[in-house]
């Protein structure tokens, strides 16, 4: 059955074509001050009238207010409209204000808008403030900053500030930027939520031009207009006066009278996106969509999609799905304010790119941990993780909405270059002008590695950061005491407790076996040291890291592939089991072994392995104790080298296979291990 097909089409009514003659309005006009209109409108009209444009009709005879517009499409409902900037005006050649209140009109494009001053003298400088924040809009930006805030040090850099304030539309350049920072008041080089918050409310209160104008003219006015221009072509547009005019077509300038400046790019920029609005044109840049948004947000979400789709009906334009557009989110985002979480999340998320030397490309890849070409919410999180951002579910769902255009539940590479706002293409000071940033790891096996050698080639530039040192461990877990064997001899065995701490990740701790006490007291009581390993991936910062290390340990130290029973002391209500552990291949030694008070054998995550290359024979074999005096199967405790790890022999002689110990104590991996060779053989 064949797939029924729907034709988007522009709606059919029947429209009226009286009274379409144009009417003049003297240029001269254009020089005359704007007057108060209202209560809290700025009039910059003096009482006395200008003797030289006396008798001449003000501009504002022949055009009217941008909020006033309003088209008519059902006889007994009032017509829709919406509030727009005050500087917007409509010519009334365009659309007659009398219209509104009669019958259909079929709407012309907006071609040309005309921006002017009356006088150049005149203009002056004021804020368009934005509204504050709401208690809920502050709490979200509240949680956006935490995330921000990466190492809970109770703020975030000031050199990440540049690329937040780039998130929310109000980055500055060059000295505006140098200027701002320098003068930002910090803590140590750390911006706090609330000194945020003022410079997001300060900075968002953009300054635009009082006195000039914007006007959608007409295509006869426009040429009229541009005629005008040309006659004063190097002579001011209106004899003794500073009035200031241009001609544009979207962003492309076509005239501009003599002594023309250009608008502050903000309120250039906010005209052109509501003019383009007004037009009924659907396809807006994100820059755009946040300029509409904060020019509209004082018309309800519903507002606005009313008036768009009245005024959009009497135009032709097809009838297309609202929801499927890039003007989509002026209908459902009441303003700005509700845009920053994901903003500032974005711009945490550049600013942590850059840091690393990483393009977007290539987070993507490591992103993408199947590797189809698209992420998911949980490799998104895990992603975002990753580089050191721990985000809660609603916001990763915020990301997702904003990031993912095409609605189809995951992000594709396109789409995150566009989020993260910037790649190769870039020439951007702050990257490296070549990519030795720390490479990104491949995603880890979903059962882990646990008794299996990794097959993930690493590269050389990755291993040769990775740092190998001893460290004392602190505390430990009673495993058996000798109490009540019998034996002549007092003793214990302990395991040790080790962690990487709680922002550990670009280091990590090996336990390499069980240790051995002196009597039944805790090791941390006859002054001698127990040692472990501790793993530093010293091209990853202690935050973040660079992922590598858990593919490091699984290929260099592995787990052992299985423990063997080395000897049991069984007689009495006290047992002990004794394991030797079983390296993967020869290319791995055990340096100690592991003891248990059940048959059962050890879980192999007790302990690793560790690579040959990096050991030597142990010239510090010592026995400390042996069960003479049991009664039961002989065995005996030993010390195996100077990391005071436990060794256990089938009986009272010196072990047959020797012992190992480290080559040093504190060396880099490439230093024993050949990793050109290493790399080259995967």
């Amino acid at each position: 059955e064949e797939e029924e097909v729907v034709l988007e089409s522009a709606k059919k009514k029947k429209y009226s074509r009286d009274d379409e003659s144009l009417v003049a309005w003297p240029i001269r006009g254009l020089a005359k001050l704007k007057k108060a209109t209202g209560k809290n409108d700025l009039s910059f009209a003096s009482s006395v009238d200008d003797p030289d444009l006396k008798g001449v009709p003000s501009w504002e005879k022949a055009f009217y207010p941008a909020s006033q517009f309003s088209v008519r499409n059902y006889l007994f409902s009032k017509p829709p409209s919406a509030d727009f900037p005050s500087y917007m005006y409509v010519s009334n050649n365009y659309y007659k204000k009398g219209w509104m209140l009669k019958t259909h009109r079929r709407l012309k494009n907006i071609i040309v808008v005309m921006d002017f001053a009356p006088s150049k003298a005149a203009m002056i400088q004021i804020a368009d403030a934005s509204r504050g924040f709401t208690p809920i809009q502050e709490q979200k930006l509240k949680r956006a900053f935490q995330v921000a805030d990466r190492g809970s040090a109770g703020g975030i850099s000031i050199g990440e500030l540049t690329e937040v304030l780039k998130a929310v539309d109000i980055g500055l350049e060059g000295e505006d930027n140098d200027k701002l920072l320098e003068n930002f008041p910090s803590q140590n080089g750390v911006i706090g939520f609330d000194q945020l918050k003022r410079v997001l409310q300060e900075r968002l209160s953009y300054r635009n031009q009082a006195n000039r104008h914007y006007v959608g003219l007409c295509l006869a006015e426009a040429e009229c207009m541009r005629a005008a221009i040309h006659n004063q072509s190097g002579m001011p547009l209106i004899a003794g006066k500073d009035t200031i005019v241009s001609l544009r077509t979207e962003k492309t300038l076509l005239d501009a009278s003599t002594g023309y400046d250009k608008a502050p790019t903000h309120q250039d920029a906010t005209a052109r996106a509501c003019f383009k609005f007004i037009d009924s044109a659907v396809n807006y840049g994100p820059g755009e969509v946040s300029l509409l948004l904060r020019a509209l947000q004082n018309n309800p979400c519903q507002k606005r999609e009313t008036f768009f789709s009245e005024v959009r009906s009497n135009r032709r334009r097809k009838e297309m799905e609202l929801a499927t557009t890039t003007l989509a989110k002026v209908f459902v985002t009441a303003d700005e304010h509700h845009m920053l979480s994901y903003r500032i999340s974005k711009g945490r998320v550049t600013a942590l790119l850059k840091a690393k030397g990483l393009y977007a490309r290539d987070a993507f890849a490591a992103f993408d941990r199947d590797r189809d070409g698209l992420l998911s919410h949980t490799e998104l999180r895990c992603g975002l993780e990753w580089l050191g951002m721990k985000m809660d579910h609603s916001l990763i769902n915020d990301i997702m909405s904003e990031v993912d255009k095409d609605k189809d539940g995951y992000i594709n590479l396109e789409e995150f270059k566009n989020a993260v706002g910037w790649d190769e293409s870039e020439d951007d000071g702050s990257v490296t002008s070549t990519f030795d940033a720390p490479i990104l790891p491949p995603p880890m096996s979903a059962g882990g590695s646990i008794g299996t050698q990794n097959t993930v080639r690493i590269p050389p530039q990755v291993l040769q950061y990775i740092k190998i040192k001893i460290k004392k461990v602190h505390n430990f877990q009673c495993v058996w005491t000798s109490r009540g064997t019998m034996s002549r001899q007092q003793t214990s065995v302990w395991e040790p407790i080790i962690s990487a701490g709680k922002f550990r990740a670009n280091k990590t701790y090996v336990a390499l076996g069980h240790y051995v006490g002196t009597g039944y007291d805790s090791p941390v009581k006859d002054g001698k040291d127990r040692l472990a390993l501790e793993i530093t991936d010293t091209n990853g910062s202690f935050i973040s890291g660079t992922g590598w290390l858990s593919h490091v340990l699984d290929r260099f130290m592995p787990r052992p592939a299985r423990f063997r029973l080395a000897w049991s002391l069984t007689q009495g209500n006290n047992p002990f089991y004794a394991w030797e552990p079983i390296p993967p291949t020869d290319d791995f030694v055990a340096m100690g072994y592991v003891g248990t008070t059940t048959e059962n054998p050890p879980d192999l995550r007790k302990m690793r392995c560790i690579c040959k290359d990096w050991v030597t024979q142990s010239k510090l074999v010592t026995k400390v104790w042996d069960d003479s005096g049991s009664g039961g199967r002989e065995g005996s405790i030993w010390l195996f080298n100077t990391m005071n790890l436990v060794g256990f022999v089938n009986g009272h002689d010196p072990p047959t296979s020797h012992p190992w110990d480290l080559k040093s104590r504190r060396f880099f991996l490439r230093d024993y291990t050949n990793i050109r060779a290493y790399s080259s053989s995967r």
